[in-house]
């Protein structure tokens, strides 16, 4: 095995999206303190609640994690058009999220990334609603990182493509589960070996992992509760698409 091989990712990159609230089922969204959150916040409308937003999770080989994102010095969505100054800070644990998509990386990977968290801090740069803004500075971390499967530029433009992106990579691992499950079916009706379940683990652990909506909230309120940093439990996940008990 390699330096740069499956068994030398031992860190975590993982991008959260706080889902646009047009792609959640109406008044379902636990991850606010009250419904009325999800529609307003200082005073006025929450612009967030249909833009959604993103960030970066950067998970060490300790298991510690430091999140980041990036947004604009005003709520004005027309300042936010036009362009206003940017804004790279820490993301709290009681900053929501719904989503996520999670990639072992190689700590060589991380390092690049927090270069590229280093560089947005040093210099923000100008924030653009529809340009240079959460998602398109996440997907910036992640390719500094060179990150397998990334959404294109276009689709990695708003939260709403990176949402489509995470849920379009859950349904081709939910088929690959089908696929298997009904292959050793099959085997064992016509008397073949079957695959050991193991093998779809690995399969499973060996591409970036799409974390289902119920997964992310659970993790979510988890970390509001205790006001805590902790990164998504990766077995639960794989339990949870694999339906096999870990």
């Amino acid at each position: 095995m390699s330096e740069n091989g499956e068994n030398n990712k031992t860190c975590k990159i993982t991008l959260y999206l706080d889902t646009p609230k047009p792609l959640l089922r109406p008044f379902k969204d636990p991850t606010k303190h009250s419904q009325l959150e999800s529609f307003f916040t200082r005073g006025g409308p929450n612009i967030v609640a249909i833009t959604g937003h993103a960030f970066i999770g950067l998970t060490d080989e300790k298991g510690v994690e430091e999140r980041w994102g990036y947004s604009g010095s005003s709520y004005s969505p027309f300042k936010a058009v036009s362009g206003i100054k940017g804004v790279f800070e820490p993301q709290e644990p009681a900053s929501p999220y719904n989503e996520a998509i999670i990639w072992n990386v190689t700590p060589q990977q991380l390092q690049a990334a927090q270069k590229a968290v280093a560089d947005f801090k040093k210099n923000p740069g100008t924030y653009k609603l529809f340009k240079n803004n959460c998602s398109t500075a996440a997907l910036s971390i992640l390719k500094a990182a060179g990150t397998e499967d990334l959404p294109s530029s276009k689709l990695g433009l708003t939260p709403y493509g990176l949402v489509l992106k995470k849920r379009w990579m859950l349904a081709k691992r939910r088929l690959e589960v089908a696929r298997f499950k009904a292959k050793n079916l099959l085997n064992g009706l016509f008397g073949k070996e079957k695959m050991p379940k193991q093998a779809l683990l690995d399969s499973l652990r060996a591409k970036p992992l799409p974390v289902p909506i119920n997964n992310a909230m659970k993790a979510f309120r988890q970390n509001r509760a205790k006001d805590e940093l902790k990164p998504i439990d990766v077995t639960k996940v794989i339990s949870s698409i694999s339906k096999i008990r870990l």
